[in-house]
């Protein structure tokens, strides 16, 4: 008995993804773009009627899923119409299989390189005293001291309050003179720990953050401190606002029309008594054939 043939190739149009042997990766916009989109044109790929899925089988055999913008006489509404495809050569899909096969191996490679040069430019990003890399170092510092705020906190009450104190003058950096008119002269506050251990052995009766001293100008410090950290968090907050955009691009074109394919489709916009009228054309037409072959 043959055994059912076996998915192994999908490509998801939609989702930009592609399968292999069960095992999926997102195409790099990169790859999509300047590879595969040519690739499509004009045996997958049409300006009227696009590819959403692409299935091949161990088999050889494959089915490709289009979607066209069609009429819907019934409601009289325009509407997106999945349909499958007519069968192509053979040959010409196995080719596009086997260029799928390839991008599938080469996408690793192309994400690595991706990753690469982004991050190359999020750490020249980081390097530099700016607003944007000033406010991730003082939200990092926010962050480390989380704890110091949780109800279970081993400080006592004292140096609690000298926390509090601290992350609030850290909130309170992106409203300073300094961070609007000459960032790289923005003063971050010390820290309880550097105040209580240094700072007040040599400096007593003063109290904490209370003089111009305890602020220092050290932005770059804290981005030598924090470029890692900012580097990948500018790379991964890159990426996520780029596939939420491009998901929402996709699903956007997926719905839309544009004005010359509105303005095409008015043309077979038609009522109810222009569609009853055109039928019975046709078929008063359709009996005078019937009628002259019967005569002949």
């Amino acid at each position: 008995m043959a055994s059912e043939p076996v998915l192994q190739v999908e490509l998801n149009v939609i989702g930009q993804e592609l399968s292999y042997n069960g095992i999926p990766k997102t195409i790099p916009e990169s790859y999509w773009k300047d590879t595969l989109v040519p690739l499509l044109y004009p045996t997958w790929d049409t300006d009227k009627d696009k590819l959403i899925a692409f299935y091949y089988y161990s088999n050889g055999t494959y089915t490709a899923k289009r979607r066209k913008y069609v009429m819907n006489f019934k409601t009289n509404t325009n509407e997106w119409k999945d349909y499958e495809m007519e069968q192509v050569a053979s040959s010409v899909a196995d080719t596009f299989k086997g260029k799928l096969v390839e991008g599938w191996y080469a996408i690793d490679a192309i994400e690595n390189t991706e990753f690469q040069n982004e991050l190359g430019a999020m750490y020249t990003k980081a390097n530099a005293v700016s607003p944007l890399s000033v406010r991730l170092a003082r939200d990092f510092l926010l962050t480390e001291t989380d704890w110091v705020m949780v109800s279970d906190s081993p400080l006592d009450a004292d140096t609690k309050a000298q926390y509090t104190l601290y992350r609030q003058k850290l909130r309170d950096i992106t409203t300073t003179t300094e961070f609007s008119t000459n960032v790289e002269g923005t003063k971050f506050p010390i820290s309880p720990d550097f105040y209580n251990k240094i700072y007040k052995t040599e400096n007593a009766g003063k109290d904490y953050l209370a003089t111009d001293d305890q602020f220092l100008p050290l932005a770059s410090h804290y981005l030598k401190r924090y470029r890692d950290r900012m580097a990948h968090y500018l790379l991964t907050k890159s990426w996520t606002e780029r596939a939420y955009f491009d998901t929402f691009i996709t699903e956007y074109n997926n719905i839309k029309v544009s004005a010359e394919e509105a303005e095409a489709l008015k043309k077979f916009t038609y009522t109810l008594d222009e569609k009853k009228a055109f039928l019975d054309k046709l078929l008063t037409e359709c009996q005078n054939e019937i009628d002259n072959m019967g005569s002949s």
